[in-house]
């Protein structure tokens, strides 16, 4: 008889822990891409118009973007293609191919380079918006 308790008491402590680390797992599961805002998207979500400072990005459902610069020292329209990365519970990152990358504005000797740019997406107020720096909390803003 006491054996049998014994043995009922680890069955269900055991079942306990290990229902307890399934609710952990999922719950890092799902909240991990929301902890830090990001959210998974499709084009359909991210194609559109947005804005980070003076420069305006156009990603078009055909998956082209074109950013436009406006500034009295260099001007930029560029053209390129975009994609979407989705990462195992850390939310989507929309891609710029080979897109123009500014100097900062501190930068002595400024000059354009050209790479791929990655920024993931994240949901500011029911809107999509693009991560250029996340620490720096540098966002593309939709407009449309």
């Amino acid at each position: 008889m006491r054996h049998n308790l014994r043995l009922k008491t680890t069955v269900l402590v055991t079942l306990a822990g290990v229902q307890l680390a399934m609710m952990c797992a999922l719950a890092a599961c799902s909240g991990g891409s929301e902890e830090v805002g990001r959210i998974r998207v499709t084009p359909a979500q991210v194609a559109g118009i947005y804005k980070l400072g003076s420069e305006r990005l156009e990603l078009k459902m055909d998956g082209t973007y074109i950013q436009d610069t406006i500034s009295e020292l260099q001007p930029l329209h560029h053209t390129g293609h975009w994609r979407i990365v989705n990462h195992f519970l850390d939310g989507s990152e929309v891609l710029l191919i080979n897109a123009a990358i500014a100097p900062p504005p501190e930068d002595k000797n400024p000059h354009l380079a050209f790479a791929d740019l990655p920024m993931y997406a994240h949901n500011h107020s029911g809107k999509v918006a693009l991560a250029q720096n996340e620490v720096a909390e540098w966002y593309y803003e939709r407009l449309q």
